[in-house]
Parts: structure tokens; sequence; C-alpha cells
């Protein structure tokens, strides 16, 4: 009964490599760190890469989304208000 309420391939995702599927998206005011993922309103799974540098003594890493890089980089990240906010360089 509970597969016919739920949408399995809505909220399933890749990160580094091992699948992950969610009943629900993330609840709202989450940040990475500490959290490890991020499951938006969409589906889309978030989390950092493998890939940082070193700015002003602060580590930046990669920011993955369904395991591709998508060229930003970000001390940390926040799902809010149904929203991903990536704070980077440029704030």
């Amino acid at each position: 009964m509970a597969d016919l309420l739920f949408d399995k391939h809505l909220l399933a995702g890749t990160i580094n490599g091992v699948r992950y599927e969610r009943q629900n998206k993330t609840e709202s005011d989450v940040e990475i760190p500490p959290a490890f993922l991020i499951t938006d309103s969409d589906g889309a799974m978030w989390t950092f890469g493998s890939q940082y540098t070193i700015h002003h003594g602060e580590y930046k890493f990669s920011v993955m989304r369904h395991d591709v890089d998508t060229g930003e980089v970000a001390k940390r990240f926040v799902y809010r208000r149904g929203l991903v906010w990536i704070f980077g360089d440029y704030g």
C-alpha cells in the first residue's frame, strides 16, 4: 500500500556513486555542513564534492547535484523555504 503513495523515482539520486532514495524532501533550514546531503523540493540531491580550494584559511568544496559538478564552490549551503542557497566567494 505504501508503494502506491510514494513515487520512488521522484526523490532518488546519486551522491558519491551511492544511490539514495528518500520519501520526503529535506526539512526547511538545513545546512551543509553538518548535514551530508540535501534533497530539495524537486527531488534533487545536493552535497559537497571531493574537489576543494583554500581561500583565506577557509576550505571551499565543489558543489554536486545528483553527482554532477555544478561548477560552483562553496564553504556551506543551506536549504531554506524550498531553495538551495550556495555560499561561496560572492556571498
